[in-house]
């Protein structure tokens, strides 16, 4: 039956699907993709659970199977891996991120494309995010990453951010993280 669901389910967002690949191959651009993004997360319950799956595992550079990603959930770029038994829970915002195997996301998580997406010239006035530079943020498997964290650095394996943290120094693999900035738990 699961099976059914996901095939029926590459069919209803084959339009978005196709829509984006050509837009992006003419243009070049994400901004189709960051509104499709949206708009799917929009969808409630497990219907929207499939559509989205179906969707990212046709347009990210890597959607393994079994995702679970929650409503209000979206990507700001297509430049993504996602692996196996992943789940993100609703209302998160993910940039350019590779999250490994069996990671657990929790509520209203950020992951950033790095700290240096927005720039400023000489006089500190804002340049704007064409300025800066995005970076792939590395979520190592069986991480679990609390909710309302802010994840700006790379996260080892097998690692827990406690809920509300705030992630700019990277996290060595089996550590467990806490607080803002994050810092290890002694």
């Amino acid at each position: 039956m699961k099976k059914l669901i996901t095939i029926l389910s590459v069919f209803a967002v084959s339009p978005l699907i196709l829509g984006f690949k050509i837009y992006f191959m003419l243009r070049k651009k994400e901004d189709l993709f960051v509104s499709i993004s949206q708009f799917l997360s929009l969808i409630p319950g497990k219907t929207g659970v499939y559509l989205r799956a179906a969707f990212y595992s046709n347009v990210l550079q890597k959607c393994g199977p079994d995702v679970n990603i929650g409503f209000g959930t979206f990507f700001s770029h297509y430049k993504v891996n996602i692996g196996n038994r992943v789940y993100i829970g609703p209302g998160c915002t993910i940039g350019m991120a590779n999250i490994c195997d069996g990671t657990m996301i929790g509520s209203n998580v950020d992951i950033l494309s790095g700290a240096k997406q927005h720039k400023r010239d000489e006089a500190g006035n804002l340049l704007g995010s064409e300025n800066g530079v995005f970076s792939e943020t590395k979520i190592g498997k069986n991480t679990w990453i609390g909710n309302s964290s802010v994840i700006i650095a790379n996260i080892g394996e097998n690692c827990t951010v406690g809920a509300a943290a705030v992630v700019t120094k990277e996290v060595s693999p089996g550590l467990t993280v806490i607080g803002n900035p994050a810092k290890p738990l002694t």
